[in-house]
C-alpha cells in the first residue's frame, strides 16, 4: 500500500474529526456527564489497571454469582492491509481475561492472555498467564497497612505516556512491535511483593523475583524482523541461541519504589538490580583471518545485569497536569561498536559491545477538555545521554524527540478518534498511529486505523519499518 494513500487517509480522518466538532457542540447541551463517563468506562481497556477492580453488585433480579471469583474481559481482532513489505493480509487477535476474588482474608487475582497472530515466522497461537498472585493483609491499623503478595504480578513504574524510561522491570511481548500499548505488552514477574502504606502521603513498595523471563522480540522471518539482523544473516553471519541467565536464581531481580507527596506534588524514587528482560545482540563466535580473531561467525542476544535508579514527579497546575521522569543506568547499558566498518574493533572487544552509563528522561504535560469538551491532549519531550561516549559506537551520544497524543470523543461518546505521534529528531525517525472507533453497543466496538513509519535511516528504530505501513480494521467485544 502506497504511503501517499495512507497519508491521505490520515488527512481525511483528521478532517472528519474537525467536521464533527460542530456536531459535538450541538449535542453537548443534551449530554448527561454521568452517563457519558459511565459509557467511557465501559469502553475503556478493562485490563490495563494496576490493581484488581472492586466487586460489583449484581443488578436487581439477577442471579447471584456463586463462583468464588469474578471476571471480566475483552476480545479484540485486527485485520491489517497488505504492505510494501510482503503484500499480504495479516491478522492479530487477542483475548484478555481478568479474574479476582477473595478466600477468607486472602485476595487473589489473575490475568490470562490468548493470542493468535500470523506476523511471525510461523502462524502462532499462544496462551500466557500474565498475572496470578495472592495478597494477604499482614497489618492494618491507624492509617497504616502492610500487604504481602506471592505469585506472578505486573509492575507499573513511571509517569510518562507510553514512553517510560523507568518502566523496564517487566518483560514485554514485542512480537507486534509497538502496536499494543505498553501495559498491554507487559507480563508479570514471579516473586514476593510488599506494599507498605505508612501515612497518607508515604508509601513503600518492594519486590524480589527469583525467576528470569526474557521479552519476546521479533526474529528472522517475522513481520517486524530487525533490519540489521537480516543484513547479518544475508552476509552469512549466523544468529545463535540467546545467552540468557539461569531461569531460577536468587538474584534474578529485585527493586523498590518510595512514593510520597510534597507541596501538592506526587513524587517517587526507584531502584532496580537484576537482568535486563530486553536483549542486546553481540558477537557470539569469531573466526580468524591471518591468525587474528576478527571474523564474526555468529551473533546472539544477551541479557546483561543492570542497575537502574529513577525518579518521577507529577503535579496539577491549574487545568494542566505536568509530569517528569528520569532513569539513570550506571551499569548494564550495552552499545554496539561499528565493527562492520572496522573488524579490528573485535580485537579489543570480542563481542562488539561496550558498556556505558546512560541517562534517559521525559518531560510532559496533558490537558483534558482542551479548547473543547472531551478533547484530551498530551505532549512530551524525551531524550537520552550516554556518558563517556565512544565515537566508535553506532549509537549517538545524545538523542532527543517528542511525542504527542490527541483523543476526542463526540456524538454522545459513541465515536472516539485518537492520534499518537512519536519522533526522534536526529534521523527524523517517526511513527504515526491513528484510529477512529464507533461504539455499536456497550459491549461492542468497531474501528479503522493506520500506522505509518518514516525516517532517513533505514536501520533506525522506526525507519527500518518504512515499508510496513498499513491500514487496519478492528473489532472489540467486552464481556
Amino acid at each position: 500500500m502506497e504511503r501517499r494513500l495512507l497519508t491521505l487517509w490520515l488527512i481525511v480522518w483528521l478532517g472528519f474529526g474537525a467536521c464533527a466538532v460542530p456536531a459535538a457542540f450541538a449535542a453537548a447541551a443534551d449530554e448527561d456527564p454521568a452517563v457519558e463517563d459511565e459509557e467511557d468506562a465501559d469502553l475503556g481497556n478493562l485490563l490495563n489497571e494496576p490493581s484488581a477492580p472492586a466487586p460489583t453488585t449484581p443488578p436487581s433480579g439477577a442471579k447471584p454469582n456463586r463462583l468464588p471469583l469474578r471476571y471480566e474481559g475483552e476480545v479484540r481482532g485486527y485485520l491489517w492491509s497488505p504492505s510494501d513489505y510482503d503484500d499480504q493480509w495479516h491478522t492479530i487477535d487477542r483475548m484478555d481475561l481478568n479474574g479476582w476474588g477473595r478466600i477468607g482474608a486472602i485476595d487473589v487475582a489473575g490475568r490470562l492472555k490468548i493470542d493468535y497472530q500470523d506476523i511471525e515466522d510461523e502462524d502462532k497461537a499462544d496462551a500466557e498467564l500474565r498475572e496470578l498472585y495472592a495478597r494477604y493483609p499482614v497489618h492494618s491499623a491507624a492509617g497504616r497497612r502492610l500487604d504481602v503478595s506471592l505469585g506472578k504480578k505486573m509492575i507499573y513504574w513511571g509517569k510518562g505516556d507510553e514512553v517510560r524510561p523507568i518502566d523496564r522491570v517487566s518483560p514485554q511481548d514485542l512480537s507486534a512491535f509497538l502496536f499494543y500499548d505498553l501495559n498491554e505488552r507487559k507480563t508479570g514477574r514471579v516473586g514476593a511483593f510488599a506494599d507498605l502504606q505508612m501515612t497518607g502521603r508515604l508509601r513503600f513498595e518492594g519486590f524480589w523475583s527469583p525467576y528470569f523471563e526474557a521479552s519476546d522480540t521479533p526474529g528472522l522471518g517475522d513481520f517486524f524482523e530487525p533490519t540489521l539482523l537480516r543484513r547479518l544473516a544475508d552476509n552469512g553471519i549466523a544468529i545463535g541461541e540467546p545467552r540468557e541467565p539461569d531461569t531460577w536464581s536468587a538474584d534474578a531481580g529485585y527493586g523498590a519504589r518510595l512514593i510520597f507527596s510534597v507541596f501538592k506534588a506526587d513524587l517517587a524514587l526507584y531502584a532496580f538490580q537484576g537482568y535486563d528482560p530486553n536483549p542486546t545482540y553481540g558477537v557470539d563466535r569469531l573466526g580468524t583471518f591471518n591468525g587474528l580473531p576478527i571474523i564474526p561467525l555468529s551473533v546472539a542476544a544477551t541479557h546483561p545485569r543492570m542497575t537502574l535508579y529513577g525518579a518521577d514527579i507529577e503535579r496539577t497546575v491549574g487545568p494542566f497536569v505536568l509530569r517528569a521522569e528520569a532513569a539513570y543506568q550506571p551499569d548494564g547499558a550495552l552499545f554496539n561498536l561499528d565493527w562492520s566498518r572496522d573488524l579490528s574493533l573485535l580485537l579489543t572487544e570480542p563481542d562488539g559491545l561496550v558498556e556505558k552509563r546512560q541517562l534517559q528522561y521525559v518531560f510532559g504535560m496533558d490537558k483534558n477538555d482542551f479548547l473543547v469538551r472531551n478533547l484530551f491532549v498530551n505532549l512530551q519531550l524525551l531524550g537520552s545521554h550516554i556518558y563517556d561516549h565512544d565515537p566508535r559506537m553506532t549509537a549517538e551520544k545524545d538523542q532527543t524527540g517528542m511525542t504527542a497524543t490527541v483523543r476526542y470523543s463526540f456524538l454522545d461518546s459513541k465515536v472516539t478518534a485518537w492520534y499518537r505521534y512519536i519522533i526522534l529528531f536526529e534521523n527524523s525517525d517517526q511513527r504515526h498511529h491513528a484510529e477512529i472507533d464507533y461504539k455499536l453497543a456497550v459491549w461492542a466496538q468497531v474501528g479503522l486505523g493506520a500506522v505509518v513509519f518514516d525516517g532517513t535511516d533505514d536501520t533506525a528504530y522506526f525507519g527500518q519499518y518504512d515499508d510496513r505501513d498499513c491500514i487496519y480494521a478492528k473489532l472489540k467485544l467486552l464481556f
